[in-house]
C-alpha cells in the first residue's frame, strides 16, 4: 500500500493521538480478523491455513520422520518461503532464524519414542501473500498446525538399547502431539503509542516496531526491534518496550486459548 504525503500525515497524527485512533477502528490490543483451517493436507501429520482480513495468507505443513536421536539430536527443522522473496532475502532469512531459535523452547522429550528413536518434525511454511510483516501470521500458522498434529501410536517396547529393534506402530491409531509452541507478536510504535498487529497502512507511518515472544504464560527471548518501513523509522522511548511486554502478557493467553480451541 502506498499512501500520499497528506494521507501519511493524517494517519500518523491519528495514531499518535491520545487515545490512538487506528484506521480500521481496532483497539491497541486487537488483531485483524483471521480465518484458520486445520488438517486440510492429507499427506501431512498436521497442517494449517491462515487468512487475514487484509488478504495475507499462510500455509503450514508438519511432517514426521523416525530418526536415531543418539546420532541426530536436531528434532525440529523449519523452512520458510515467502512469495515474491528470494530464499536469501533478508526477511526470509530473519524469519527462519527467529523461528529456529524460538522452537527450541519446545519440550523435545515429547518427540521421544524409545530410548534410541524419536520423531523428527519437518515444518514447511509458505507465505502466499503478505501485506504487512508476516511474523505473527507465520507464528499463528505454526501454532495451529502443531496443535493439530497427530503421530502414529507406538506399540513396541520403549527400552530398545539392549534389544536391537526398530519402533513398531499401530496400523491406524494416532496420538495427538502434546507440545506448546511459542507465539510471536509484532507491535507497531508511533510516537508514544504502541499497538499490536499493525496493518500495512500503519506500518508505513510507524516510527518503529517490536517483536515479542511468549510461551506458557511468560515472555521469552528474543525480543527485537523491527523497522516496519524504510522512510519513517526513528528511535523511541525505552519505556514502550515495557508497555509492549505488558500488552502481550495481558492478552497472549486469550489468543493461545482461541487457537487451541480450533
Amino acid at each position: 500500500m502506498t499512501l500520499s504525503v497528506a494521507e501519511k500525515s493524517y494517519l500518523y497524527d491519528a495514531l499518535a493521538s491520545t487515545p490512538s485512533i487506528r484506521p480500521d477502528g481496532r483497539y491497541p490490543y486487537q488483531f485483524m480478523p483471521i480465518e484458520i483451517y486445520t488438517d486440510f493436507l492429507p499427506s501431512s501429520n498436521g497442517s494449517s491455513r491462515i487468512i487475514a482480513s487484509d488478504g495475507s495468507e499462510c500455509i503450514v505443513s508438519v511432517k514426521a520422520k523416525v530418526v536415531d536421536h543418539t546420532s541426530d539430536d536436531d528434532l525440529l527443522h523449519i523452512e520458510i518461503d515467502i512469495a515474491g522473496e528470494r530464499d536469501d532475502a533478508l526477511i526470509t532469512e530473519s524469519c527462519t532464524s527467529l523461528f529456529n531459535k524460538l522452537l527450541k523452547n519446545i519440550d523435545m522429550k515429547k518427540l521421544q519414542l524409545t530410548k534410541k528413536y524419536s520423531f523428527k518434525l519437518f515444518i514447511d511454511v509458505l507465505v502466499i501473500s503478505s501485506n504487512s510483516n508476516p511474523v505473527s501470521l507465520i507464528s499463528f500458522g505454526i501454532y495451529s498446525s502443531l496443535n493439530s498434529t497427530s503421530l502414529p501410536k507406538l506399540v513396541s517396547n520403549f527400552d530398545d538399547l539392549e534389544v536391537e529393534e526398530l519402533p513398531m506402530f499401530h496400523d491406524y491409531d494416532l496420538v495427538k502431539l502434546e507440545v506448546v509452541p511459542p507465539l510471536v507478536f509484532v507491535l507497531g510504535i508511533v510516537k508514544n503509542n504502541i499497538f499490536i498487529d499493525p496493518a500495512a497502512s500503519e506500518c508505513e507511518v510507524a516510527n518503529n516496531g517490536l517483536i515479542i515472544s511468549w510461551t506458557n504464560g511468560k515472555i521469552i527471548a528474543p525480543i527485537r526491534t523491527l523497522a516496519l518501513n524504510d522512510t519513517n523509522t526513528k528511535g523511541f522511548n525505552p519505556n514502550l518496550i515495557q508497555e509492549g511486554i505488558k500488552l502481550v502478557e495481558k492478552y497472549a493467553s486469550d489468543i493461545a486459548s482461541a487457537l487451541q480451541n480450533i
